[in-house]
């Protein structure tokens, strides 16, 4: 499985995933970098492979891990496809006709923490500074750190 970072020149709306079969898409503004998406897609393979998956759906399931939800439905509302122009491909196989017809390019830039993702991401997984306070030194580039490691955290503890 491949997640590929996209930068798209149309916003990819919600029938795409009727369209192309085998893709699941993240929103780009809640993924915290590569480390975020490898983090769930080997524990959505441990959830296979012990029998704890909340999907039957291997794409579905990283989606859920990514997001740290135990509900497919709540997964979907926050880490989904929402029309945006960046977006996390979650695939086996990259369809380049969906490349094309949403003129998309890979750009590991989407998956960067700025400080007003930083402040999304910490929202969206319910982590607060002082928890971050409690591991990280004052600079940025140690809370963004801490950050993706407290939601690596969030992933590893997410149980059926």
């Amino acid at each position: 499985m491949k997640a590929i970072p996209l930068r798209c020149s149309k916003p990819v709306p919600k029938e795409a995933l009727k369209r192309y079969k085998g893709v699941q898409f993240l929103d780009a503004g809640l993924v915290a970098g590569p480390e975020h998406t490898d983090f769930a897609m080997a524990q959505a393979e441990r959830a296979f492979q012990r029998g704890e998956n909340i999907s039957s759906d291997p794409l579905i399931e990283v989606l859920v891990r990514a997001s740290a939800q135990r509900q497919i439905k709540r997964a979907l509302e926050l880490f989904g496809l929402k029309g945006g122009r960046e977006v996390v491909l979650l695939c086996h196989e990259v369809p380049e006709a969906l490349l094309q017809e949403y003129g998309c390019r890979e750009d590991p830039g989407v998956l960067e923490v700025g400080k007003e993702k930083y402040e999304l991401l910490k929202e969206a997984f319910g982590i607060g500074e002082a928890e971050l306070s409690a591991v990280a030194g004052e600079g940025f580039a140690e809370r963004s750190t801490a950050l993706v490691e407290a939601i690596k955290e969030r992933i590893a503890i997410l149980q059926v």
